[in-house]
């Protein structure tokens, strides 16, 4: 007896497509599940809220302002003033004694012109030496050079111009470098047969009462060069500002 066999590829042919009807039915039903318990999800149960709170009624209780006090009640002060205190009592004179002071008679004397001879010598208070009170006509002192006091013409000058060999840089004021203050200032002085300066004295100034003491100061240092006599040398020494920056002190 034969028995009549299927052909293999037709019973896979047909077990594949089952597996695929069974895998979409399969799929869809998750999805399904899925989408409905979402919706259990965000969907609050019914009957479980609390709905809308209403308010029967609300009262408004408006404070009474409190009325400001008086003026007069404002500055009153907490207690009175205590009254000034009383005059002190006029003090009595005392008595003074008197004293009888007696004359006395005065006579004059008639005193004659006395003549005082004055001998000014060649030293630092002579009126063509150095010092306070030295004179601008050009004479030779042999005092240091400490400057003279007050302005001259220079009239009577016979030097000529020489040139140091080595000068010292003017320490300006500082007050006159903060307001910047620019000029000059013209000296004679006398150099000795060593090369020093001495008997250093102001002629002129611009502006006056900035830079003479700080030009006389300066000058005062310079060393010319050597010779057999004494020389007078008129200068001029710029003041400029900008050499406030090399000040020592």
């Amino acid at each position: 007896m034969k028995f009549a066999l299927p052909k293999i590829p037709a019973l896979r042919r047909a077990f594949t497509e089952r597996r695929w009807l069974s895998s979409f039915i399969s799929a869809l039903m998750v999805v399904l599940a899925l989408f409905w318990i979402m919706q259990r999800i965000i969907s609050a149960p019914e009957g479980q809220g609390e709905g809308e709170l209403v308010l029967e009624g609300i009262n408004v209780v408006q404070a009474k302002a409190e009325a400001p006090p008086p003026p007069d009640e404002m500055f009153k002060p907490d207690s009175a003033p205590p009254p000034p205190p009383s005059a002190p009592p006029a003090l009595a004179q005392p008595n003074m004694p008197t004293v009888d002071m007696p004359l006395v008679s005065v006579s004059t004397t008639n005193i004659g012109s006395v003549s005082v001879p004055v001998t000014l010598g060649s030293g630092s208070m002579s009126l063509g030496g150095s010092g306070v009170f030295g004179g601008f006509a050009g004479g030779r002192g042999t005092g240091n050079g400490g400057g003279g006091g007050g302005y001259g013409t220079g009239q009577g000058f016979k030097g000529k111009p020489l040139v140091p060999i080595s000068t010292a840089r003017p320490q300006m004021p500082e007050w006159a470098c903060k307001k910047n203050i620019k000029g000059w200032v013209e000296v004679v002085f006398t150099v000795m047969p060593n090369g020093r300066v001495q008997d250093v004295k102001i002629v002129d100034a611009d502006p006056r009462g900035v830079y003479e003491a700080a030009a006389i100061e300066s000058v005062g240092n310079w060393i010319y060069e050597a010779s057999k006599i004494a020389r007078e040398v008129k200068q001029r020494v710029d003041m400029d500002p900008a050499d406030c920056a090399y000040n020592w002190r």
